[in-house]
């Protein structure tokens, strides 16, 4: 059996590769969804305005090591806005919106993006925080 790894890897890929690509992601649905309903409306860019920073966080994770449990935790933090604010999908559900003349608003559609990547994406971050603490325990127990 081979060594385990010292680092979480979803997919063969570190969570700072995942948040650099999942950030890039929103910002692209959010200029893609945005064009495609021609909005002119600023909530239309929530997806790339939570993206960015998630983006951002990923990138200084990846070139200040030291301060990359700081940096993923903030990631985490985007993760999770971008999760609850994808949730503003319940009002349209449960008031009968969520679905019109059979189709699904551009609007609708962008909170569903936003509630199940952004789940993902925190879920992701959290496994990832468990293996390294047990990494981190699992070294320490070994110096004892």
């Amino acid at each position: 059996m081979g060594e385990m790894s010292k680092e979480y890897r979803f997919l063969g890929l570190n969570p700072q590769v995942i948040s650099v690509i999942y950030g890039a992601i929103l910002i692209v649905f959010a200029v893609f969804v945005s064009s495609a309903s021609e909005s002119k409306s600023l909530t239309s860019y929530i997806p790339a305005i939570l993206g960015a920073p998630i983006l951002i966080f990923g990138l200084l994770s990846m070139l200040i090591p030291a301060k990359l449990k700081l940096f993923m935790h903030i990631g985490a933090l985007f993760g999770l806005l971008v999760f609850l604010g994808g949730l503003s999908l319940l009002g349209s559900v449960f008031s009968g919106t969520f679905i019109q003349d059979n189709t699904l608003s551009y609007a609708n559609f962008s909170r569903l993006f936003m509630s199940i990547t952004g789940a993902a994406y925190l879920i992701l971050c959290v496994k990832s925080f468990i293996f390294t603490r047990k990494q981190r325990e699992m070294v320490t127990s070994e110096t004892v």
